[in-house]
């Protein structure tokens, strides 16, 4: 899944929530070194289509993950830009084909 910014930036999405009755994106902006939450009213889905094995998981919010943020709990270390998750999800999503080998 992508979503692009106002500014024409695009960016990976691997995970789906719902909170307070918004709708919510992580994606992982290149050079970030995790995940920013992106509000639906503010990016446009540019391909909806999730092309990775997703968990359902619920606690503050709701919502669809990559597995591998829940299974090997990725999450919340990805939100603060925890380095060694970080390089864990990259290697994860690399072997997945689901961004080029040079991604970041």
């Amino acid at each position: 899944m992508k979503i692009q910014e106002l500014d024409g930036t695009i960016i990976d999405v691997f995970a789906i929530y719902w909170f307070n009755d918004k709708t919510y994106f992580y994606g992982l902006p290149k050079n970030y070194g995790g995940f920013i939450a992106y509000s639906s009213n503010e990016v446009s889905v540019i391909e909806p289509h999730i092309n990775f094995k997703t968990v359902y998981f619920e606690n503050n919010s709701k919502g669809i993950f990559h597995w591998a943020l829940i299974q090997e709990s990725l999450l919340d270390d990805l939100v603060e830009r925890d380095e060694d998750a970080y390089k864990r999800f990259l290697e994860i999503i690399k072997s997945e084909n689901l961004v080029n080998p040079e991604f970041y």
